[in-house]
């Protein structure tokens, strides 16, 4: 702290400060405190944090705030289930912070003494910045990059796994720019499995082996698609599929009835869209009639794939150089998350789409789960055939 001994002020001094504002000491509480800013670093870690309702009653009621940010990512601010971009501003006037000053409303004088009292304040500290808060979209673009060095290729490969790229809970919610709420879920969105307490990515190769697997189990046994039989499934691959990872992807891909809930149905979409991405990982660009046969094939016999399964994986477009329909591989995984820049992408590689073509890429784009909206602020649209499309506002 500073050492103000070499000055200290006294009543006498005070007094002739009022005087020559032409404040009466009568209408003062006879009390002064003398303040003095510490030239130490002793508070140079207090900072202004602008916080909304629900950042302060979280901290009235004992709840958790979170800063979170590696060294080369912005940092954020989480609660338990929000998460707001930090952005620094300026006061419209310079703060002076005081841990101790006395406030008015505590402050009791005996007037009938007519005593001056004089109070020495130091470790005050200057503040002219803050930190807006600006709840915005999670950051669980790293989910996905943090786990893919550890990710789970099958147990002959376990033993080539280093630990340091194994996430326990503690680790990746540190490393995650979101609320533990918002990575929770996010985490059920991928098929993911926790194996000895570390949080596993099932890579695509294993779980395109598994899921081939379980679906051959269902024809050898001649189930239909909704009389599928979990624990007989499972019995019958226990010593290749680990159970918490047979698990995440048996139920990804099946439901249990609504009649018997010992027997599941799996669903049609979801596996020919999941054997339809096995294709296009070996052959991103496909004759349109070729791959809807390799994919009719590639199917158990009782479900049936369409085209629209598509949407969202790859696009068909016509090649006029070819002079040939095609299946083109385009994940929207592989999309910026910027709307103007997914956009700008999108319209690069087709120049109309559909909005059921579409939906798939833009869906909560920027926060926006209205996907119309969407199109009307940045795309425009025309008619053609009687089919509604969409292309770049500011590209003919």
């Amino acid at each position: 702290m500073a050492d103000n001994s070499k000055y200290v002020r006294t009543s006498e001094e005070v007094r002739a400060t009022l005087h020559s504002l032409k404040m009466k000491t009568s209408d003062s509480k006879q009390f002064a405190q003398i303040l003095y800013s510490t030239t130490t670093e002793e508070h140079s870690c207090i900072k202004l944090v602008e916080m909304d309702d629900h950042l302060l009653v979280s901290l009235e009621e004992n709840k958790c705030l979170f800063f979170k940010g590696g060294p080369h990512d912005f940092t954020v601010l989480t609660s338990l289930n929000r998460t707001y971009e930090l952005r620094e501003a300026e006061t419209s006037n310079t703060l002076l912070l005081f841990p101790t000053i006395e406030l008015s409303k505590n402050i009791s004088i005996n007037r009938d003494q007519y005593q001056w009292q004089a109070k020495q304040t130091a470790g005050g500290k200057l503040l002219h910045i803050y930190y807006e808060t600006l709840r915005c979209q999670p950051k669980l673009e790293k989910i996905l990059s943090l786990l893919e060095p550890s990710s789970f290729k099958g147990l002959a490969y376990e033993k080539q796994i280093d630990k340091e790229y194994l996430y326990d809970w503690e680790r990746l919610r540190r490393n995650i720019q979101s609320s533990d709420h918002e990575v929770k879920e996010a985490l059920t969105k991928y098929s993911i499995a926790i194996i000895d307490g570390y949080y596993r990515l099932i890579s695509f190769e294993y779980k395109a082996q598994a899921l081939t697997m379980m679906l051959d189990v269902m024809e050898e046994n001649s189930w239909r698609l909704n009389q599928v039989n979990k624990e007989e499934t499972f019995n019958a691959l226990k010593q290749l599929i680990p159970e918490t990872v047979f698990d995440i992807i048996f139920y990804e891909y099946a439901k249990p009835n609504d009649d018997d809930k010992s027997l599941y149905t799996y669903d049609n979409e979801k596996v020919c869209r999941f054997l339809a991405q096995v294709l296009l990982a070996a052959s991103p660009v496909n004759e349109y009639k070729q791959f809807m046969d390799a994919w009719r094939m590639g199917v158990p016999l009782r479900m049936l794939p369409k085209p629209e399964y598509l949407n969202g994986i790859a696009i068909t477009k016509w090649n006029s150089r070819e002079g040939r329909k095609e299946i083109i591989s385009f994940p929207a995984s592989n999309l910026p998350e910027d709307i103007n820049n997914k956009l700008n992408e999108l319209f690069k590689v087709k120049d109309k789409w559909t909005i059921e073509e579409i939906t798939p890429y833009i869906l909560n784009s920027g926060g926006y789960i209205d996907v119309n909206f969407l199109l009307t602020k940045y795309a425009r649209s025309s008619v053609i055939n009687g089919l509604k499309y969409y292309s770049s506002k500011y590209h003919k």
